[in-house]
């Protein structure tokens, strides 16, 4: 499961990096051509940043969220095992001390 959240993450990063990139050639060509003006594309890269940023900060706290999921249910596992490798130590200690 952490791996796949892992993969998510670093897809997420390179599409925001992408589209980033694409953004800028976008408006840039806008502006070049005159159809918009280099203030108003700025002022849209800006929107674009600022949203791409929101979309980054939802993906984490998704995947902040599926990690505290599974470690719920990891709990009880992970309790039962370190108790039963407890017993086995000091069983272990025991004969050694024979």
């Amino acid at each position: 499961m952490g791996e796949n959240l892992e993969k998510a993450m670093e897809i997420a990063a390179r599409l925001a990096i992408i589209a980033e990139k694409r953004i800028k050639k976008e408006l840039d060509a806008l502006a070049k051509s005159g159809i918009m003006s280099r203030k108003e594309s700025k002022q849209l890269l800006k929107a674009a940043l600022k949203e791409a940023g929101q979309e980054k900060e939802r993906v984490r706290k998704f995947i902040a969220a599926e990690l505290k999921r599974e470690l719920k249910k990891a709990k009880p596992l992970i309790k039962k095992t370190l108790a039963k490798k407890k017993k086995q130590f000091w069983k272990y200690r025991k004969k050694r001390k024979r």
